[in-house]
């Protein structure tokens, strides 16, 4: 397996990671399942670092591995829409018209969710990609 290619699935591993602890941090919260005192509340910031790393990763290396620039700009498009979902308040997801009648915590799982679809999408692109991309130095 090429290099590239091993990255690609650090990174889906970096961000599924994320996922779970964002998961646990900020969902299990808001659903009302865990308080804020018992201690998941603080790993959700460590969530979101992961999920973001894993996302650069994984674009970075499916670039890299020759992944065709149609596919990451789609992909890109969804992760765009995703972060919309997952980071944006509640009101502005109402006002924008595509709040989709949905309450903020499905808001942030939908968004969550269309990301990491995104990330797991573009590193199956890299795994089928017929190799990476060789830059030659100048002399």
């Amino acid at each position: 397996m090429k290099s590239f290619k091993k990255y690609t699935i650090i990174g889906l591993g970096l961000n599924l990671m994320g996922f779970a602890l964002g998961f646990a941090g900020q969902g299990l919260y808001q659903l009302g399942i865990v308080s804020l005192n018992s201690g998941f509340a603080t790993v959700e910031p460590f969530g979101d670092l992961l999920f973001g790393l894993g996302i650069v990763v994984v674009v970075a290396a499916s670039a890299r591995s020759g992944v065709e620039m149609k596919y990451i700009v789609i992909a890109g498009a969804v992760i765009g829409i995703g972060l919309f979902y997952k980071s944006a308040l509640h009101e502005i997801h109402i006002a924008s018209g595509i709040g989709l009648g949905l309450a903020h915590t499905a808001h942030i799982g939908l968004g969550a969710i269309l990301i990491t679809i995104s990330a797991a999408a573009l590193t199956a692109l890299s795994l089928r990609s017929k190799g990476d991309i060789e830059v030659k130095k100048s002399v």
